[in-house]
């Protein structure tokens, strides 16, 4: 019984923190698409903490484009990796385009290549595109 308990306690809690965790991730995503770029971090940074590879996307740009916080190209690498090595498209084809373009690192094309084929693989227009692009 104790175990049934348990499992069912556990089950309840990954269920209801994963509805709460998208609840903030939509709260996050409306403040900054509203320019509330500090509702925005305080919904989205811990999320981005706890992993969530959507809200680290969306640290990424706003340290990219200085929406809230200064430009720090070093912190907007680091949140925009997370979420690439975790899959996230936009991620991806972000971090290609910063090597492709040598935006806040050194230019590297192979690396920018193998960030775009991996947005592509998951079927990213964008990142199709440019591949064809600079395959020429």
């Amino acid at each position: 019984m104790k175990q049934f308990v348990f499992r069912a306690f556990f089950l309840c809690s990954f269920l209801v923190g994963n509805f709460v965790q998208a609840a903030d991730l939509d709260k996050g995503k409306t403040a900054l698409i509203r320019g509330d770029y500090a509702a925005a971090l305080t919904e989205l940074t811990p999320l981005a903490e706890q992993g969530n590879a959507t809200a680290q996307y969306y640290l990424g740009v706003m340290y990219k484009e200085g929406q809230g916080v200064a430009v720090d190209d070093a912190v907007s690498h680091q949140w925009l990796t997370k979420s690439a090595e975790s899959g996230e498209a936009q991620a991806q084809m972000m971090l290609g385009m910063m090597y492709h373009f040598g935006s806040g690192v050194e230019e590297n094309m192979d690396t920018a290549r193998k960030w775009y084929q991996l947005a592509a693989d998951q079927g990213l227009e964008e990142a199709q595109t440019v591949l064809v692009i600079i395959a020429e």
